[in-house]
């Protein structure tokens, strides 16, 4: 599988790095795949294969992220979705579908709201559907519960010997590459998360004083929402993600909820299902 690595100026001219991967023709379908928050576009990998037949599909690291630029501000939600329609345009797609995972399905969410004219349909992989005040009845409460472990400093090979013990999924050499382009190693052997602490909270306030719940009702693409359940790691959320899918469908939402067996981090666990379900939406949304 040929990919091909390019940088873009994305909102304010800041360095994101993305890749295209070849397959499909040039006239096939456009895919544009955005990560969650501290992850990577290395966790699409595991889907390129089977979408790379069907579509033409890019993905990217977002700001702070993985090999792209790490500036002490703009992550907001403007920003965000500014540097993913600079990726748009500079990968020369047309209208694309997006598909975000996590905080990338809220950044995916925000664009089939505020720029239908820009994609062609939205899949939000487990997220999208999540009010964060909801969950958590203060921004400090908040950012205490969702702090980023502090890893900073540990060496890789004791790094490297716990994802066998806490990886969601069996530990394939595919698997740890995704994982280990979470952090950057040092000269003495160890790691850092690439993602800085202080960028991981601005993403965490933006999404705080994000109401995603309130988009729904402004989309005017086609979107499907994709949401696991039935996870020992999910379950405090399961509860919560269905009442709030049926606020959702109660206030006219018009995207289509699915719900996957599975954990949150799907692009892991069920890549072939994913792939199934994103061509199927994408072959009738780009109709």
């Amino acid at each position: 599988m040929e990919e091909r690595w390019f940088d873009v100026a994305g909102d304010g001219g800041v360095r994101l790095r993305a890749r295209q991967i070849a397959g499909a023709s040039n006239d096939a379908p456009a895919i544009l795949l955005h990560h969650g928050l501290a992850s990577s576009q290395r966790i699409w990998d595991l889907m390129l294969p089977g979408l790379a037949r069907r579509f033409r599909v890019i993905t990217y690291d977002a700001r702070g992220h993985g090999l792209s630029a790490k500036p002490s501000s703009g992550y907001g939600f403007d920003h965000v979705t500014g540097d993913a329609l600079a990726v748009i345009r500079a990968a020369r797609l047309r209208r694309p579908v997006v598909v975000g995972h996590s905080w990338g399905a809220d950044v995916a969410l925000a664009l089939a709201a505020d720029r239908p004219h820009a994609v062609g349909g939205a899949v939000l992989v487990d997220g999208g559907v999540f009010r964060m005040r909801s969950s958590f009845a203060t921004w400090v409460e908040a950012k205490r519960q969702l702090a980023p472990p502090q890893l900073a400093g540990t060496p890789l090979v004791a790094f490297r010997a716990e994802l066998a013990r806490w990886s969601p999924v069996p530990l394939t050499p595919e698997v740890e590459g995704i994982f280990l382009s979470l952090m950057r190693v040092d000269g003495q052997g160890r790691i850092h998360p690439r993602l800085a602490r202080a960028n991981h909270f601005r993403i965490l306030r933006a999404i705080w004083d994000r109401d995603s719940v309130a988009l729904h009702s402004q989309l005017r693409v086609p979107t499907l929402a994709i949401l696991a359940h039935g996870s020992a790691e999910g379950a405090m959320f399961d509860a919560a993600k269905r009442e709030t899918v049926q606020r959702l469908k109660a206030a006219g939402s018009p995207a289509t909820f699915v719900w996957v067996e599975g954990i949150h981090d799907l692009p892991l666990q069920q890549p072939e299902l994913l792939v199934r379900r994103i061509a199927r939406f994408a072959a009738s949304a780009v109709r």
